[in-house]
């Protein structure tokens, strides 16, 4: 029986030794004496480096940025008269303006889906979505020719505005 043991036991010790097996180590436990805290302050003028190159801050005494879009809208073919598919091109238009007019204000989040079965693809999509708040724009011409309505939009933004709007 002992002999036994003692084999089991240096088995044991080998296979320990060659399967990589280590002993585990205990948490290490720190106080709170021991933390450190690592404050990083900021220059404005870091910041404002920052927003110059991204076009976000106004040079002193810079004239008002314009913001120019143009959309455009189709008239729908099964209307009751001419002045209605007019109209419905015109509000086409109008919406399409704004939503330019947000893309490039505000961006656009691009969500895309792909589905791919027995390695091949399936199914594709793409939504792409504006989301924020024009005010103020001024619409400077609007044409109609050949069932298409064109919608030329302008938005001036002075520095005290565009910090109101976009400061954080």
């Amino acid at each position: 029986m002992n002999k036994l043991a003692l084999s089991l036991v240096a088995s044991l010790s080998l296979l320990m030794l060659f399967s990589g097996c280590v002993p585990q180590q205990q948490p290490q436990v720190v106080t709170e004496t021991e933390r450190q805290v690592v404050i990083q302050k900021v220059d404005k003028e870091d910041i404002r480096e920052v927003m110059r190159e991204e076009k976000l801050l106004f040079i002193n005494n810079a004239p008002d940025k314009v913001f120019a879009v143009m959309g455009e809208g189709i008239a729908p073919q099964n209307t009751i008269s001419p002045a209605q598919a007019m109209a419905l091109a015109k509000r086409a238009a109008l919406a399409d303006a704004y939503r330019q007019m947000g893309a490039k204000l505000y961006g656009v989040r691009i969500s895309a889906k792909d589905t791919v079965q027995d390695a091949a693809l399936k199914d594709s999509r793409i939504v792409a979505q504006v989301d924020g708040l024009i005010k103020d724009a001024s619409i400077t011409d609007m044409a109609f020719q050949d069932g298409l309505y064109r919608v030329t939009m302008e938005l001036k933004m002075s520095e005290e505005r565009w910090k109101e709007i976009f400061s954080y």
